[in-house]
């Protein structure tokens, strides 16, 4: 694939240099190369030059759960002048030395895959770059002056690919020449750049461009069908907000193999969402419904409405934008779902913050170090935040007659974000659901955010006279790992794995889970006193958890 015909390369370059480009702050020419039959990325990087005889790139070396990064950089080198170049991988810096009072440069850098084995969800985030294509992200692909004014004009340069060869990225599609105008480097620092086998299609909402581009051959889901769900999700979206003001925007879809299991994940960036997706049976289009529909919006949801300390009050960013998701997907029957689906989710919501032993701590311990560290409070201000949402648009609703809901609430603080950029606070957000709510709003605040207590699911159900039944099956392991996951450390007696023979000291040499998934088996491969045996069970035992009946009345209740 990055192999050229000498003269294509050639008549190409020729045109090229007959055209005036525009003038720029940092201009990045990047072509296909291999180096000792490795693919890679050569990058020319023309910028002014500091005078004193030292400048300084940014170019992290560890940066989204990724370290060594410096590990993907290839020869670096000055072009237009003697100097030096030197790598601080310590403090993420390339330090370049040449003869004072220079003008300009010109820095060429290779950049490299640094790593053969399969694409994983460990590695989505390191560069991709092979023989077939390419799949990069700015923070691992451009370096830019440390310290850098906070908008330049940049110029992107992809003429050396090849004709037919697909350049894809957060700021256009299949321009070979981009020219970024007073273009915001933190913006820029989050964006998503594909090239090669990627197909591309392309869409609009209200004359704003939308495109989805993909690759390889994906075994759950055809193109067009994603493509469909990502127009619907957008389209539906952006009226609820009443916000058609991004012209472009674009998601990038990337299969990865895995045998057992189905694994997605998305990155919200600039102009654009980056998914990766294991490609396999087990993987099916619903789980897109859910990703593309979580994630976008966020779009509003987090990155419009922004919180004023992240993990505080991730039961809204979360939270709420995880309720929206269920509401927008049932509400415009998107994929075919309707207010069954709403139900369904809701109840697993309701099972999930049941089953977690987590459930009612307070909202001070959804810290930094307990989110990305355990389990269960990473997901617990979605459940909690997403029931609190329900149970709010439910009570407007039920008081007003119908004429208010939880909407004109979210509408009023989105106002208030995009005019005066207000921050999501919890004392903002009281004062906002008192004129829906009524002045003891902060009394409901503190139990049920703040402390973290659950709310009366039963008594709601009871107000709104919807069916119910008042206990169901939860989610339960009934083991716990040793700590470096290749043990059972403990057994609850009579769970549904002492039932299946789970042992404590039993040596685990192969496992398949889906976490907080009541609906599929967890298998086990033990070991116990050198003789090795599988175990399947379904991790689910009976509590008082109430569940929703999805009955045509109480579909019709809730609002579908």
């Amino acid at each position: 694939m990055f192999k050229r015909v000498l003269l294509t390369a050639l008549l190409a370059t020729f045109l090229f240099s007959c055209q005036q480009p525009p003038e720029s702050d940092i201009s990045y020419a990047i072509a296909p190369a291999v180096v000792d039959s490795v693919p890679q990325l050569k990058i020319i990087m023309t910028l002014k030059a500091n005078p004193n005889g030292t400048t300084i790139l940014s170019f992290p070396n560890e940066a989204w759960g990724q370290e060594g990064l410096y590990n993907s950089l290839g020869s670096i080198k000055l072009l237009n002048v003697e100097g030096a170049v030197e790598k601080d991988a310590d403090s993420s810096r390339i330090v370049l030395m040449y003869p004072k009072d220079t003008e300009e440069l010109e820095l060429e850098y290779f950049l490299k895959q640094d790593y053969e084995d399969d694409i994983s969800t460990d590695k989505i985030y390191r560069p991709v770059i092979n023989e077939q294509y390419f799949h990069v992200f700015s923070h691992n692909m451009f370096m830019v002056p440390e310290n850098a004014d906070e908008h330049l004009d940049i110029l992107l340069d992809w003429t050396s690919f090849p004709e037919g060869y697909t350049i894809h990225n957060s700021f256009g599609s299949q321009e070979k020449e981009q020219f970024l105008k007073d273009q915001d480097m933190e913006l820029f620092g989050s964006a998503i750049f594909v090239g090669g086998d990627f197909r591309v299609f392309s869409g609009d909402i209200q004359g704003n461009q939308i495109s989805l581009a993909t690759r390889g051959e994906w075994i759950p889901f055809k193109d067009e069908d994603v493509f469909k769900v990502l127009e619907e999700t957008l389209t539906h979206q952006r009226n609820f907000w009443n916000d058609h003001s991004q012209q472009y925007f674009t998601v990038t879809m990337q299969p990865f193999p895995q045998e057992n299991g189905s694994s997605f994940q998305g990155t919200g960036l600039t102009n654009s969402f980056a998914t990766s997706v294991s490609n396999n049976d087990q993987t099916d289009i619903g789980q897109m419904v859910y990703l593309f529909n979580h994630e976008l919006m966020h779009n509003w949801i987090g990155h419009t409405i922004k919180n004023e300390n992240e993990e505080e009050q991730y039961w809204f960013s979360e939270g709420f934008t995880e309720y929206y998701t269920f509401k927008n997907i049932a509400k415009n029957k998107i994929n075919g779902l309707d207010g069954t689906f709403y139900i369904d989710e809701l109840n697993r919501t309701i099972r999930d913050l049941y089953a977690s032993s987590v459930g009612e701590d307070p909202n001070s311990e959804i810290n930094y170090e307990n989110f990305w560290t355990n389990y269960e409070y990473s997901k617990l201000p979605y459940w909690r935040g997403a029931l609190f949402a329900f149970y709010l648009d439910q009570k407007i609703q039920q008081a007003s007659e119908g004429k208010q809901g939880l909407d004109d609430a979210m509408h009023q603080i989105y106002a208030d974000a995009t005019t005066n950029g207000q921050k999501l606070t919890h004392a903002y957000f009281v004062k906002v659901m008192n004129s829906y709510w009524g002045q003891d709003f902060d009394v409901v605040f503190k139990k049920h955010i703040q402390e973290g207590q659950k709310v009366d699911l039963p008594a709601l159900f009871e107000e709104l006279g919807v069916e119910y039944s008042p206990e169901s099956d939860v989610y339960q392991l009934g083991f716990e790992f040793t700590e470096d996951r290749k043990g059972i450390a403990s057994v609850i007696e009579g769970s549904k794995a002492w039932e299946a023979g789970v042992r404590e000291g039993d040596e685990v040499f192969s496992r398949s889970i889906w976490q907080g998934n009541i609906e599929h088996k967890v298998e086990l491969g033990l070991r116990r006193n050198g003789e090795e045996t599988t175990v399947s069970f379904y991790p689910v035992t009976k509590a008082a958890v109430p569940q929703l009946k999805p009955t045509p009345e109480n579909i019709e209740k809730l609002g579908f």
